[in-house]
């Protein structure tokens, strides 16, 4: 077969969150490995850094994201992409989100007659309905995500866990179905990069045992069960960590709980390395990157029995356990706050579980994956 072309469209490239370094750790990824792999966005935010492989086109108009105020919903031009995808013109067409520009990407591929396939990144029906509560809301998702997802000729997805929901909501067949192997950038998150001299900027005594989350500080990542177990709990010598955006309208003004707001590059690495754990109590998320990044850098992860980190996560190094259960929550934190003989092998294991989880493996297997897609579509 000939060098295929890709081009992956995705609302979401620049901003921080799991999806957008994703995005761009697979655009350093084919530059590496000198594949044709092309990302096609519209935005009007600014990359910390420069991608000859990611294209922006300038949005006609943008406003908030409805429950996502950290992201923009954007009114994309039509017409420029289009002539973008129509010159590129890709073998294949990626489409990672399923917004208004990854919707222009759809019609564009009906009308330039190139076949589209998909990474399936978060679970929007669950995600809607742990924000607004409203079942109809949830069926209306559902319905939108069918009508969106049926002219695709491939799914991915981020872990098998998933598998069902996409056959039974979006109608996929097995061999549509492709999963999306596991990987982080492993050199950008290590346990190397611990500092403990970082907390005295942040005014978080480093003898007390920090507990980490990485993520949106909102409803549908359950971070208010967290708090709210936190507060109860009342672990002595211990502090909880929170890194990103914050949407919840709470505020914090425990001493015991620090908000750190956004952090990215080095700083995030040097804080994943020198926390003690990683709890992430989220239920929505198809696979938990942030996860995966902490467990790189050796920390224990402590994740809930729904969602994707389960599918990875195992009592070598972590806990899977009920987000609504608060003694689950308490024992698991207790036991690891010892930090003990058993803290310590988990911290091993986690560390060494990541070592061939690289976003280089990842991203040959999501490369040859492609080409038996599109060996298929041929055939």
């Amino acid at each position: 077969m000939k060098n295929i072309k890709i081009c992956l469209v995705s609302d979401t490239v620049f901003d921080i969150n799991g999806v957008s370094r994703f995005i761009q750790d697979f655009s350093k990824q084919a530059l590496k490995f000198e594949k044709d792999f092309v990302v096609l966005t519209s935005t009007k935010k600014v990359p910390e850094e420069e991608f000859e492989n990611i294209i922006n086109i300038n949005p006609i108009f943008r406003m908030k994201m409805p429950f996502y105020k950290s992201l923009d919903l954007v009114f994309p031009n039509f017409f420029k992409i289009k002539e973008e995808i129509k010159r590129l013109n890709p073998d294949l067409l990626h489409i990672s989100t399923p917004g208004t520009v990854g919707l222009s990407a759809l019609i564009c591929a009906k009308l330039l007659k190139i076949p589209v396939v998909g990474i399936y990144h978060t679970d929007f029906p669950a995600y809607l309905y742990k924000n607004t509560k409203k079942s109809f809301v949830k069926k209306g998702t559902i319905k939108f995500l069918k009508f969106f997802y049926s002219p695709y000729k491939a799914l991915f997805c981020r872990s098998e866990e998933y598998f069902k929901t996409l056959k039974e909501q979006l109608n996929f067949e097995d061999e549509e179905l492709y999963l999306l192997k596991a990987g982080i950038d492993i050199k950008s998150f290590d346990s190397s990069f611990k500092d403990n001299s970082i907390w005295e900027k942040y005014k978080v005594d480093k003898s007390r045992f920090k507990v980490l989350y990485v993520g949106r500080v909102s409803l549908e990542k359950n971070v208010h069960k967290l708090l709210a177990f936190w507060q109860k709990a009342e672990l002595k010598n211990s502090q909880l960590i929170l890194v990103g955006d914050k949407e919840l309208k709470e505020q914090i003004s425990d001493p015991t709980i620090t908000y750190l707001g956004k952090r990215r590059g080095e700083e995030l690495s040097k804080i994943y390395a020198s926390s003690d754990c990683f709890i992430f109590p989220s239920t929505t998320d198809t696979l938990g990157q942030v996860v995966m990044e902490a467990l790189s850098s050796g920390l224990p992860a402590i994740v809930t029995n729904k969602g994707g980190p389960k599918t990875f996560v195992t009592e070598k190094f972590g806990y899977i356990l009920d987000i609504n259960s608060f003694d689950e929550v308490k024992k698991a934190l207790e036991e690891l706050s010892k930090k003990d003989e058993k803290y310590y092998q988990k911290s091993k294991k986690a560390y060494e579980y990541m070592r061939d989880k690289s976003i280089s493996h990842s991203f040959l297997d999501f490369w040859q994956k492609n080409e038996e897609i599109l060996s298929r579509l041929k055939a």
